[in-house]
């Protein structure tokens, strides 16, 4: 029998430290989304932080956000590990592994405002790998 192996790094939270709603400028059905991801990697830590900003808007009104958001999610390598060692399949997992909360963060909002529901489906954020490795700083 083989023995399990600990994971490179661990999730450790979530947090949405800013976000802008408006209603007012949801008018249809064409939405329209865009995700921008950042991280920052301190490797005396261990600690990545990535960034991912969320911005909707609808697809004839581009000048006019929806939904704008910024979440953070922290992870932590087993450890501290030099930036050049990180494995390359951490960037698309810790964004597969952070976006259903950020989902869950917009669909209980709306919801919650009583307004109309803003329900993100599944999607394939595997496109967002290549613009994390190109936007991170190294402390």
């Amino acid at each position: 029998m083989k023995e399990v192996q600990k994971a490179a790094f661990s999730f450790e939270q979530f947090k949405v430290p800013q976000f802008s709603y408006n209603e007012n400028n949801n008018n249809g059905n064409n939405l329209k989304i865009g995700l921008e991801p950042r991280g920052t990697y301190n490797s005396k830590t261990g600690e990545f932080i990535l960034s991912l900003n969320f911005i909707s808007h609808n697809e004839d009104n581009l000048g006019n956000f929806i939904f704008q958001l910024n979440s953070i999610a922290v992870f932590k390598f087993e450890s501290n590990i030099e930036y050049t060692e990180i494995p390359n399949y951490f960037y698309k997992n810790a964004i597969a592994i952070m976006f259903p909360y950020l989902r869950a963060f917009i669909s209980t909002l709306t919801l919650q405002a009583n307004t109309k529901l803003l329900k993100l489906g599944l999607m394939n954020l595997t496109g967002l790998e290549i613009p994390l490795k190109e936007n991170i700083s190294i402390i």
